[in-house]
């Protein structure tokens, strides 16, 4: 009778064990990992820590990579921004894609509305292969959501904001924005953004202006967005080359529901 008491005794105390190691492994699994103000070094935020939540503005300073692994979730508080004054690598897989969206407001249990990504003039510009035209080095964002960002109110305003930048956009996901789906100025360089879906951005989906660059917008689809001018697609000043796009039910008060072209100097 003994032996039998102290098996049963065994067995219950393994199993606690047990269950405290597996509420071990659940409240890691749930914990996220947090980011805010400056990245100064070369740094890779990766699966294993994701999610990543912003509580803070994060600015990635000039000459420093961030390096965001396939699988991750980047999860922004209330107008809070992803700032790239240097690099960003954001190279997410069609089965593990990188997602930027905003976090729950404890307040409401919402989602919230957080600030945008924005590359400014110091960012690292992609590089193409001068034979193949194929992506070969610099800032990229490929298999991306971004999502529920334009929070906040400033000038030039979008959920990934490109100040003379140049970034390389591919299969990317950008959508319910409550601003531009991209909103790119000053465009000097070669601006890129393919096989991407921009929908459902209460904005244009997709705004450049340019100061002597060229932009290839090709095999995209960008539909139900809503601005003012320019519903898809608007551009003023420079070359833009438009190729195997869909562009439908997009809307404007007032012009070029689809696409609302200004001052273009050519247009392909």
């Amino acid at each position: 009778m003994r032996s039998i008491i102290r098996s049963l005794l065994y067995t219950f105390a393994c199993a606690g064990v047990v269950s405290l190691l597996a509420g071990a492994r659940e409240n890691t699994a749930l914990a996220d990992t947090t980011a805010s103000g400056y990245i100064s070094a070369d740094t890779t935020w990766t699966a294993a820590n994701s999610p990543y939540s912003v509580t803070g503005n994060v600015i990635v300073r000039s000459g420093v990579t961030l390096t965001i692994e396939p699988g991750v979730t980047v999860k922004f508080d209330a107008d809070k921004a992803l700032q790239i004054d240097g690099g960003l690598i954001a190279k997410g897989t069609s089965a593990s894609p990188i997602t930027f969206t905003g976090g729950k407001d404890a307040s409401t249990g919402t989602t919230a509305k957080w600030a945008y990504i924005l590359f400014s003039d110091s960012s690292t510009d992609a590089t193409y292969s001068t034979s193949s035209g194929d992506y070969a080095s610099g800032s990229i964002m490929e298999y991306c959501t971004v999502e529920y960002a334009g929070g906040t109110s400033v000038s030039d305003n979008g959920a990934i904001r490109m100040n003379n930048a140049h970034p390389f956009i591919n299969y990317c996901t950008i959508r319910n924005n409550s601003a531009p789906g991209i909103y790119a100025y000053n465009i000097a360089g070669t601006l890129k953004i393919t096989n991407s879906t921009i929908t459902d951005n209460k904005g244009t989906g997709v705004s450049f202006s340019h100061s002597g660059g060229a932009t290839t917008i090709s095999g995209n689809t960008i539909k139900n967005n809503t601005a003012s001018s320019g519903g898809g697609i608007f551009t003023s000043w420079g070359t833009v080359t438009l190729t195997n796009n869909t562009i439908s039910s997009n809307t404007s008060s007032s012009y070029g529901g689809g696409i609302y072209a200004a001052s273009v100097v050519s247009h392909k």
